[in-house]
């Protein structure tokens, strides 16, 4: 079948098309009445409020109170600065175009270590730290931090 088409201006003229088929072409035209009954429905729709598919999540438990041992707290403290200290020397460095250029995917586990880091501090610092680590984001670490023991 081949197909012919024709300009002619603004529209293009097919010679194989014949229009709507004959059960389309025979129908009626729509009455006033049906249109102005298809306006409300549609205007009752868009007046009415949809219900939001955003839920939000529940609420997270409260974190335990921080550990009475004077040396996990220290320690913790110690974990916290050395992730400042890191987080500082990250900032530094990024701020250099050529050195984000060049090193951007060292740039980022500089970032993941200060996480890791503050994760850790959290855990130590905590007086329940199993529940601590239940609370942990990132997937990876709290893994690697509740595996089964190889021996």
């Amino acid at each position: 079948m081949t197909l012919h088409m024709q300009w002619t201006g603004r529209n293009i003229v097919r010679e194989d098309y014949f229009g709507a088929p004959a059960h389309l072409r025979n129908a009626i035209e729509p009455s006033p009445a049906a249109q102005a009954r298809c306006d409300s429905i549609v205007s009752e729709a868009r007046a009415a409020p949809s219900p939001s598919i955003r839920r939000d999540p529940p609420p997270a438990p409260p974190p335990p109170p921080p550990t009475t041992e004077v040396l996990n707290l220290r320690l913790a403290e110690e974990l916290e600065f050395a992730r400042r200290m890191l987080d500082s020397m990250g900032d530094e460095l990024s701020a250099d175009a050529a050195v984000v250029m060049r090193h951007s995917v060292s740039l980022q586990s500089v970032d993941i270590i200060g996480q890791i880091l503050g994760h850790i501090a959290n855990v130590v610092r905590s007086s329940d730290p199993p529940a601590t680590v239940d609370r942990i984001g990132m997937c990876e670490l709290k893994a690697r931090l509740t595996r089964k023991s190889l021996y």
